[in-house]
């Protein structure tokens, strides 16, 4: 008895709030199960860092936006001893000045 109502309450849970996440064929959670913060990374284009940082102050891992006056990608950087919006493209000199994890944080281009 009590395997069956294990299983019954199993299957009310599965795939509503607050309950089961279900996966799909191949073993990874439906993308409707997630929560939009989870899977909403791309936060925009802005004129400036400036006005990047003033609308997203943080951020998560994979958030990123693009900044017209550097014409690249910013991505949000958690690796850093202070989180911050970094921009992908550097300097070679300011690259080989960051640490290790820093440098393996976010893919950066390097500008020579």
């Amino acid at each position: 008895m009590a395997s069956s109502i294990s299983y019954e309450l199993f299957q009310a849970k599965q795939g509503v709030a607050n309950g089961l996440a279900t996966l799909d064929g191949s073993g990874l959670v439906l993308v409707s199960q997630l929560p939009a913060a989870s899977i909403e990374t791309y936060k925009g284009e802005y004129a400036t860092s400036a006005a990047l940082i003033a609308a997203y102050p943080t951020g998560l891992l994979a958030d990123y936006a693009y900044v017209t006056a550097t014409s690249s990608y910013w991505y949000w950087n958690a690796a850093l001893a202070t989180p911050a919006w970094v921009n992908q493209q550097i300097t070679e000199a300011a690259y080989l000045l960051l640490s290790a994890a820093e440098q393996a944080a976010v893919p950066y281009i390097v500008v020579v």
